[in-house]
């Protein structure tokens, strides 16, 4: 499947031409050894703001350490695991690293670097905004004293602050979409007025409050960073519609969280830093009889996150385990005589990880390993009791709790998926599709119960 992935014809939806070159490239090596290119990415994406932390005036030592270990075990964006989100992790390790450079070295040629490095991240579109915030920590480097001095910067450093412009006229010119993917109209971000009202008005009461509040103005300012950061990673997200931009955009930010949100936890790819800075600052705020359990409370919050992701790992362990029982059980009845139509009836969907659902491309790559990538091409899948009545009916049962499949798994080594596979015509009966649907903001806690909303 991941050779079917590599052929897809990405220019249509307007992606960097480098983004063909990174597949190529990760086809080579393999998909494995791509998951441990993902994962080592997003470790030296924290090991690189280990570095620009140590540059921010705001944080001490223990407190940039804090901020590094929460940003790299928050549990946002469960979505790196899949391969199809191969450029937002490569953007992402990049733009760190363009950061790092950019704010650590004052030879001419490596900030020349780092712009380069940012132009290539800008392939992870969020990221044209994003990139304000290195810009601003550049900026506050050189010791501001008056907003004239800001005129003054940006004149100095022209193309610093041009570059995003320059990047989305180049796409224009040279790599359009042709399809509405990532565009931004007038509508779309007027639409988005209210969003950033209250977003100016609590970045301007944390910032009036830092300057007045002195015995807690670290921590205050740490919020401040904090808050722009969620900000400037999430704004995108809400223009193209991803997140609403009224009252209901908390409820989804949570249920993209930590809830069952499918692959769309990927859109929160950029909330770690600012959560980060949040956490840590909050910390700071807790009254003087509570200040003595502060390592306490840090070693708890890296605990939960450490949770969570053992839990949302596990999900993904029990859906790969019911992947492999659909293989093993279509290699053994051998490819059907009657067609290449296939009705996938599966009872087991509670299970999914993170509650995602299975597109057809899943299906059909299922197919694939276990007949081969001429039978997937073949193919034609359907998951409700259809027409055509001649297909070959695959159904899928399984334990209705994770935490069923784990006590299976742990007392017999296997985790209860069954697989039955009917050839017979009209086997795919109405009944034996189930409509049950898990909450999308239900609690981690949840998942082990088989609650249902």
């Amino acid at each position: 499947m991941f050779t079917d992935y590599a052929n897809y014809d990405f220019d249509p939806q307007g992606f960097a031409p480098w983004y063909k070159t990174l597949v190529w490239s990760i086809q080579i090596v393999g998909p494995t050894a791509a998951r441990l290119l993902i994962f080592a990415s997003f470790f030296f994406a924290g090991i690189f703001l280990k570095g620009i932390s140590e540059r921010c005036e705001f944080l001490n030592e223990r407190q940039s350490q804090i901020t590094v270990l929460t940003f790299l075990i928050l549990p946002f964006n469960a979505a790196r695991v899949s391969l199809m989100v191969l450029l937002y992790t490569f953007s992402y390790f990049v733009f760190f690293m363009a950061w790092y450079l950019f704010i650590r070295f004052k030879t001419r040629k490596i900030p020349a670097i780092s712009l380069i490095l940012f132009f290539i991240s800008f392939g992870m579109h969020s990221l044209l905004l994003f990139y304000f915030l290195p810009v601003l920590h550049k900026f506050f480097l050189s010791k501001p004293k008056k907003l004239r001095d800001l005129v003054l910067y940006a004149w100095a450093n022209f193309v610093i602050f041009v570059l995003p412009v320059l990047y989305w006229v180049v796409r224009s010119i040279f790599w359009p979409e042709e399809l509405v993917y990532h565009s931004v109209g007038l509508s779309r971000l007027s639409g988005t007025a209210s969003f950033v009202l209250l977003s100016v008005l609590v970045l301007f009461l944390t910032f009036f409050m830092q300057r007045r509040a002195f015995a807690v103005k670290q921590s205050l300012q740490i919020i401040f960073v904090g808050i722009l950061c969620l900000f400037f990673g999430i704004f995108a997200y809400v223009v193209l519609g991803f997140f609403p931009a009224d009252w209901s955009f908390f409820p989804k930010y949570i249920e993209t969280f930590l809830g069952r949100s499918d692959w769309y936890s990927r859109h929160q790819t950029l909330q770690p830093l600012g959560a980060a800075l949040l956490i840590v600052g909050v910390i700071g705020l807790l009254p003087k009889y509570l200040k003595k359990f502060t390592k306490q409370i840090q070693a708890l919050v890296l605990a939960a996150c450490v949770v969570f992701n053992v839990g949302f790992g596990f999900e993904y362990v029990v859906d790969h385990s019911k992947q492999k029982e659909v293989i093993s059980v279509l290699k053994e009845e051998g490819e059907s005589e009657s067609g290449s139509n296939y009705q996938f009836v599966d009872q087991s969907s509670l299970l999914n990880a993170r509650g995602r659902a299975y597109r057809e491309r899943d299906w059909q790559g299922l197919i694939w390993l276990a007949y081969g990538v001429e039978s997937m091409q073949a193919s034609r899948v359907e998951t409700m009791c259809e027409s055509p009545k001649d297909a070959r009916l695959v159904l899928i049962q399984g334990p209705e709790t994770h935490w069923e499949a784990l006590k299976n798994w742990v007392s017999d080594g296997d985790m209860g998926f069954k697989v039955t596979v009917d050839d017979s015509p009209g086997a795919c009966k109405p009944e034996m599709v189930t409509s049950e649907k898990v909450s999308g903001a239900i609690p981690i806690l949840f998942y082990f119960t088989g609650a249902k909303g």
